[in-house]
């Protein structure tokens, strides 16, 4: 695992340099906001469940989300399930398993920094189309890459373009988020 671990950072950090670049932002803009970066790797198993529990309204293997740091590169096994609405207007389509590939999704930080020029994926877990009326056992592996703890998050803006959010820090962003979600699950109030 610690060598998953490692090769998942490494691309992260990758990608993250990647996007600065088509950005025109220079390859090493993140450099400054994950030298103390502290990823999650994640081992997630949904169990088999029947189909008519998931599909009660209100119900899902995991309800409508985005994730709440800068990215979240995501391994998903054959079942399916996954859906994305990358433009929040509640029209999700499935994102089909492919064999030896990482999803990524675009975190809600990633879409404050860049002003909205990227956006957070919406992403939820349904039924998988093919299965019978039990689901079978559903395995993912996300790896959550947060800025560092004490960044400041302040959007970059363009020339001419009104900046659409105001500077957080990303240590206290990401500990209200985790708050608010666990809370949210619990049915305690934030």
């Amino acid at each position: 695992m610690d060598s998953f671990y490692n090769q998942c950072y490494v691309l992260g950090m990758n990608v993250l340099k990647c996007l600065a670049i088509s950005m025109e932002l220079g390859d090493d803009f993140f450099d400054h906001i994950t030298k103390q970066a502290d990823p999650q790797l994640r081992l997630l198993h949904y169990p088999s469940i029947e189909r008519n529990i998931v599909e009660q309204e209100g119900h899902a293997r995991i309800i409508p989300h985005t994730d709440f740091g800068l990215c979240t590169l995501l391994f998903q096994d054959s079942v399916g399930g996954l859906e994305v609405d990358p433009f929040h207007t509640g029209d999700f389509k499935a994102a089909l398993p492919v064999p030896g590939t990482v999803l990524i999704n675009i975190a809600d930080l990633l879409q404050r920094l860049t002003n909205d020029r990227c956006r957070s994926t919406m992403h939820r877990v349904v039924s998988p189309k093919a299965a019978g009326e039990i689901l079978p056992s559903r395995f993912s592996i996300p790896f959550f890459i947060h800025p560092d703890p004490d960044a400041m998050i302040d959007p970059v803006v363009k020339e001419g373009e009104v900046k659409k959010y105001e500077p957080v820090n990303a240590g206290e962003w990401r500990t209200f988020n985790t708050a608010k979600n666990y809370a949210a699950s619990l049915g305690v109030a934030a």
